[in-house]
């Protein structure tokens, strides 16, 4: 089955490919922008994707909810508004966590940060007072205390620091609904069947605040300095003529290596486009066979339909790492 009769019997109108992007392009060279780095659209993307989405984990993950779908009898939309989460050959929904969630995992990896510091720092000033106190010429009351006005600030730091991290993991692994709390409503939904990109109205539950075919949107990486000052990168979809943004930080979370987020690009372009197969990661293994383009390049290829599912997990994260150190790269 050719890529032209998939579009006519399985995908809408408005599903992507690489030549309506261009159309629109030339038709469009001047267009609004935003502050950060525009990303290119490849002509042909490479199958690509980020270190997550090459995760061992990701096939158990992805059959489990492909279970609960057939559990529940879900389709469509329903499969999100019974799982709260959607990752197939369809349609990609991120989870929506809500607002204690994401205090709840910013406190949590503060915890582990300033433990590690504000101990590392107090055992540092510990060896300059006692390199003081015995080469020079202090004495005991000397080390004594400076020892109890260093422990005065430490100590609290540290001791906060532990509760905010053991405490998370507790309620990670006790209270797992309550560290992962997620909206019941989406933030955005991209849908390779129709073409279309969807931005929800984050206050009000499904209303919409823009749905337009994937080619009208540029990308960009945004930068931002962390607690450290260092930059942190975000990957944004723009759509240039309703001056409206997204973050993708739901599905493909800030980091420092921009790299990465090239990568996610790559991978989002490859979903999208449907005169290529899907991205071969671990987490759409289970769901080939039911995209037509898909299909078809399996079929030609002779790809072994449980490529990932019979690797060993030594054997994925060797390839996890190959592709990690080929993104970190990218530019």
């Amino acid at each position: 089955m050719s890529a032209k009769e998939n579009l006519g019997d399985y995908y809408a109108d408005t599903a992507y490919t690489p030549t309506k992007r261009q159309q629109w392009e030339e038709a469009n060279p001047e267009r609004d922008t935003i502050i950060g780095s525009r990303l290119s659209w490849s002509r042909r993307t490479q199958d690509n994707g980020t270190n997550e989405e090459y995760g061992h984990n990701n096939i158990a993950i992805s059959q489990n909810w492909e279970d609960q779908r057939i559990e529940k009898s879900l389709e469509g939309d329903d499969i999100f508004k019974g799982m709260k989460v959607r990752y197939d050959h369809q349609v990609i929904m991120p989870p929506h966590h809500t607002a204690l969630t994401r205090v709840l995992h910013v406190a949590t990896a503060f915890g582990i940060v300033f433990f590690f510091m504000s101990t590392a720092s107090f055992f540092l000033l510990f060896l300059i007072i006692s390199f003081h106190w015995l080469f020079g010429g202090n004495n005991v009351d000397y080390f004594l205390s400076s020892m109890l006005v260093s422990a005065q600030f430490f100590v609290p730091v540290v001791m906060t620091s532990l509760v905010l991290w053991k405490g998370g993991r507790y309620l990670e692994g006790k209270h797992p609904s309550i560290f992962y709390g997620m909206r019941k409503a989406p933030l955005w939904r991209l849908n390779r069947q129709t073409g279309l990109l969807t931005i929800y109205d984050p206050k009000t539950a499904w209303e919409k605040r823009l749905e337009a075919p994937f080619w009208e949107y540029d990308a960009f990486l945004q930068s931002s300095p962390d607690t450290q000052g260092s930059a942190t990168y975000s990957l944004i979809l723009y759509h240039p003529f309703q001056q409206i943004r997204q973050k993708l930080d739901a599905q493909f979370p800030p980091t420092n290596m921009p790299g990465e987020l090239v990568a996610a690009w790559q991978f989002i372009q490859r979903y999208m486009d449907v005169s290529q197969p899907l991205p071969d990661v671990p987490a759409l293994e289970i769901h080939r066979h039911k995209d037509p383009t898909t299909a078809a390049a399996d079929q030609r290829k002779g790809r072994n339909p449980r490529y990932w599912r019979d690797m060993s997990e030594a054997e994925v994260e060797k390839i996890q790492k190959e592709k990690y150190q080929k993104n970190i790269r990218l530019r």
